[in-house]
């Protein structure tokens, strides 16, 4: 099946050009054929990528013919899903109809259905460069939102770190290195902050994922703040631009990291940092109006504050500030200050020694000033958990030390080389399904939209109910989730949620196995027969995924040890909990019905028989509920050889079964 790209190039080869002006739309490229007849291609999707207009159903028995053109006739599909047009009948909304194309010769005889001409500027030369250019881009485009679904043990939460590289670092996919490379580059991602990961829950919320009031202590006493969530934090730093800078700044390892205050963003001081900025400076609000130059320790400070009437101890914070603004910061140290506890907005490395300014000046404090160059300033402000592993304290200046401070984080954002906006983000949201969509996302869930994206032609933004916020969600997010189908259908899943996401299912992919056998048993046959059985009694949605069998493929590992540990810790629990304890149905899907006993996983009845416990007039009466895990048939290969088939004999399950 040609994607998306693959038809875009064919049609812009045989003349069918993007209508001007539509080069980027949300959804789908406009390819004028002439006439008044259009062809849609979505941007990007493996289901159905072309669209064409309502219209075409009066040629449907001459496109039927053309062999390599799949159509969804019936029903139509609707064309939200893919843009606001095509429209006809006094410009009112209607029905598009969805294709899939499989070769370039079926999109080819289409057109010249539509058209009623040949295809133009098609020569075998132009035709082969088209073909070439197929084969080397195969035009895949990350979705911005996208879903993995399947049974369990598909490999879903496994690919989401193939997905999240597709879109951070496709060239690193192309060396075709191992998983354990992938998985090291993801979680390299993962500490740069590029990539975030969350598992929803039935009791996570709209406070854990965007924002809320938290309550914490600090010194013995609590305090509300406002705290971002992981969405909101990631969607800070995905539209995190940088407003300023003033130089890069290569080889920190010998510089002091500070933390300061440079006023209250929510207060009277809000001109501060402003000021700062614009001036070249860092502030500090402690002091008032008295001149330190002269004091070189602690003890001189309190001496100064008291000359000026201000009772002030060695230890108090007012002494402590002022000494460390003064006699600790030295020149080329960095300064970063931050944004209430949950963030930071700028970088700067101090340049000159501390200075007083003019105290005649009509302000409210900050006098004590040291010059600053500022060599990053963001807006907006980036979350603190992307260069710190903890929060700011309250304290409007100290010292961050290396246990606390992502020292490799702060280097990337200050070289040369990393100063280019808008790079991409991922947040992958395992077991998406298993949360209340509606309450987690709130309003957002509109602005997850491409077309509601910041940038997009249908931006849109919200004010968040906690901060006030002016928020939007911006176009170079991904996001990746991920669903188990055996907790919840996807017929069950929040609709508004469907609307947005791009699906890809994952389903046991038993091939992965077929050069695995354990004692003469090939898994793949094994994995197949047990999933079809699955499929019969329940439904294709609770099959089993590969990767339970997937550790035996590794060297040494094929033994029947390790196959019954599987059985006995996954396989058989992840049965009770599908057939609800049905062990009659269980025995059924490990053909243990026709086994010979010895090779059964699972025994009905007890110890004790039911006349011995009731005697013969009750247990005639009785319907035996005991049922027993037999651990000695884990051991046996002829236990998963009957699994397989229908023995006639047990002498046949002597055979091997490949």
């Amino acid at each position: 099946m040609l994607s998306p790209k693959e038809i875009r190039d064919a049609l812009n080869s045989f003349g069918f050009l993007m209508e001007p002006g539509k080069k980027k739309p949300s959804y789908a490229y406009e390819h004028y054929l002439g006439n008044g007849q259009y062809l849609y291609v979505k941007r990007s999707v493996r289901k159905a990528p072309l669209v064409m207009h309502p219209s075409c159903i009066e040629k449907r028995s001459s496109i039927v013919m053309v062999e390599d053109i799949e159509v969804q006739w019936d029903p139509p599909v609707k064309n939200s899903s893919y843009r606001t047009y095509p429209r006809y009948n006094n410009s009112e909304t209607e029905y598009g109809l969805a294709a899939e194309v499989l070769s370039l010769d079926g999109l080819k005889q289409l057109v010249q259905i539509l058209t009623g001409d040949a295809v133009p500027a098609s020569d075998q030369e132009r035709e082969d460069d088209v073909v070439a250019v197929i084969s080397e881009d195969t035009g895949y485009t990350p979705p911005l939102n996208q879903i993995l679904y399947g049974p369990p043990g598909t490999g879903k939460t496994y690919h989401t770190a193939i997905e999240a590289l597709k879109v951070l670092e496709p060239a690193f996919l192309e060396t075709s290195p191992d998983y354990k490379a992938i998985r090291e580059r993801y979680e390299q991602f993962q500490k740069e902050g590029r990539i975030a990961f969350v598992t929803f829950h039935q009791s996570f919320s709209y406070e854990d994922f965007v924002e809320g009031i938290k309550a914490e202590t600090e010194d013995g006493k609590v305090q509300y703040t406002l705290e971002d969530g992981v969405f909101k934090r990631i969607c800070n730093l995905a539209s995190a631009k940088v407003m300023s800078s003033e130089g890069d700044l290569e080889g920190d390892k010998d510089r002091r990291v500070w933390k300061l205050s440079l006023g209250n963003t929510l207060g009277e001081e809000d001109f501060v940092y402003e000021e700062c900025i614009k001036n070249g400076y860092s502030l500090l609000g402690w002091g008032g109006n008295i001149d330190f130059n002269y004091c070189e320790s602690p003890a001189e400070i309190r001496d100064a504050y008291i000359k000026h009437g201000d009772d002030q101890t060695e230890g108090s914070y007012a002494v402590t500030a002022v000494n460390t603004f003064k006699n600790s910061i030295r020149q080329g140290d960095l300064i970063i200050a931050s944004d209430g506890n949950q963030k930071f907005r700028a970088i700067g490395e101090v340049t000159g020694d501390y200075f007083l300014l003019d105290p005649t000046e009509p302000r409210s404090g900050y006098l004590q000033c040291r010059k600053t160059r500022w060599l990053r300033v963001y807006e907006p402000s980036r979350p603190v958990d992307e260069l710190c592993n903890k929060q700011f304290s309250q304290r409007s200046l100290y010292e961050l030390k290396s246990h606390v401070l992502k020292r490799n984080v702060l280097v990337q954002l200050l070289s040369a080389n990393t100063k280019e906006e808008n790079k991409d983000y991922v947040i992958v949201i395992d077991e998406i399904n298993r949360g209340n969509i509606s309450r987690i996302f709130g309003e957002l869930i509109t602005l997850l939209e491409p077309g509601k994206r910041a940038g997009a032609s249908e931006a849109l933004s919200v004010i968040l109910p906690y901060s006030k916020e002016d928020f939007s969600v911006p176009n170079n997010l991904y996001v990746i989730g991920t669903m188990n189908t055996a907790d919840r259908s996807l017929a069950q899943l929040d609709i508004a949620l469907r609307r947005r996401f791009e699906f890809i299912e994952m389903m046991p992919d038993a091939s992965l196995l077929k050069d695995v056998t354990v004692a003469g048993v090939s898994m793949e046959r094994l994995l197949l027969i047990l999933n079809e059985r699955i499929e019969v009694l329940l439904d294709r949605d609770h099959t089993l995924g590969h990767s339970y069998f997937l550790p035996l493929a590794e060297e040494g590992a094929n033994t029947l040890e390790n196959l019954g540990r599987i059985f006995q810790k996954q396989i058989i629990p992840l049965l009770q909990e599908y057939f609800f304890e049905d062990w009659q149905r269980i025995q059924w899907v490990l053909n243990d019905h026709l086994k010979p006993k010895k090779y059964q996983f699972i025994h009905k009845g007890g110890k004790t028989d039911l006349d011995s416990l009731f005697g013969h007039e009750v247990s005639g009466l009785v319907n035996d509920r005991r049922w027993s895990l037999n651990s000695d048939a884990l051991g046996e290969s002829k236990s998963y050889a009957t699994t397989i088939r229908v023995l006639e004999t047990e002498d046949s399950a002597e055979e091997s079964v490949v």
